[in-house]
């Protein structure tokens, strides 16, 4: 179904200030032939944005900022708005390998589109655009559907190659295992059961009090949905849950970003102005989200 993430949706309230960030701060270069520079590409439709691509190994990042010339901004610019006016990680895009019927077989699992016309919900015709599907039916999380492409980034947009690929993007949930049925029996995924066992209830992190399972996606380059479970309502997890994804019962939390050295791309960030959460180690550290857009972003070891 699914071969790759194809990005990580981050809707940002200034497209120049969010460049700084997460590109020349990690390093990262903006993909011109696809978000030309300035004002990037200008997407017009129910909801007007403008992006900018970011690519980091064979998925992105992709910098979704409110209409500049005057267009009515729509839901991009209100959840902005909710988020205190600094952004935060909106949406995850998986990579179809086959679009007319991963998006049938999404449609038949009760997910339901959003975004498209009358028209277009009653056509017979296979689905093969893009595609949204509403965060109540998907653990919180506003997931697209991007229609099969070959679009590979040539190495010239991957900047001064200290982080090599997007790791994983966090969803936090109040329900591990509910979560697990949607992500493996909706979505297709695997649960990495050597890393994070089913069996034992997940994998306890006992510094940040919660369980995660790993789901890989893709067999060319590995991505992470990694599902987490705060274990209570106190700890800065569950804090999180409860004021963003409570009604859902879910929502997205984080985006890791891979690097063969740890604390020497920790000590990068740090250089070019972004502040860690604490310390880092040899497998990870944590950027804090007042230097990253509101983002929290996780640093880990990157086994491949």
């Amino acid at each position: 179904m699914f071969d790759r993430i194809h990005h990580a949706g981050l809707a940002v309230a200034d497209l120049a200030a969010a460049r700084t960030v997460f590109a020349d701060r990690l390093g990262l270069v903006v993909d011109t032939t696809r978000s030309p520079l300035p004002d990037g590409n200008k997407q017009r439709g129910a909801d007007p944005t403008d992006i900018l691509d970011i690519p980091i190994g064979n998925s992105e990042l992709e910098l979704n900022a409110p209409p500049s010339d005057g267009t009515t901004p729509g839901g991009t610019h209100r959840f902005i708005e909710q988020r205190g006016g600094v952004g935060a990680l909106h949406h995850i895009c998986m990579h179809a390998s086959d679009t007319p019927n991963d998006v049938a077989h999404l449609r038949a699992a009760g997910l339901r589109l959003i975004g498209a016309t009358e028209e277009e919900l009653a056509s017979d015709e296979p689905w093969t655009s893009v595609a949204f599907f509403h965060p109540r039916d998907t653990e919180g999380v506003l997931l697209e559907i991007w229609p099969t492409d070959n679009h590979r980034v040539g190495d010239r947009y991957q900047g001064d190659g200290v982080f090599t690929r997007l790791s994983h993007i966090g969803v936090v949930t109040d329900d591990l295992e509910r979560s697990r049925k949607f992500w493996t029996n909706v979505m297709g995924l695997q649960v990495d059961t050597l890393r994070t066992s089913i069996m034992k209830g997940g994998r306890l992190i006992e510094g940040e009090d919660v369980r995660v399972l790993a789901m890989p996606v893709g067999n060319i380059e590995r991505h992470d949905i990694v599902a987490v479970m705060p274990q209570s309502g106190g700890s800065g997890t569950g804090r999180f849950l409860e004021r963003y994804g409570g009604s859902a019962h879910g929502t997205m939390h984080h985006f890791g970003i891979a690097t063969p050295d740890v604390k020497a791309a920790a000590d990068f960030v740090q250089d070019r102005g972004m502040e860690l959460v604490a310390p880092a180690n040899d497998e990870f550290a944590w950027i804090h989200p007042r230097s990253a857009g509101g983002m929290l972003i996780q640093i880990v070891r990157d086994a491949e």
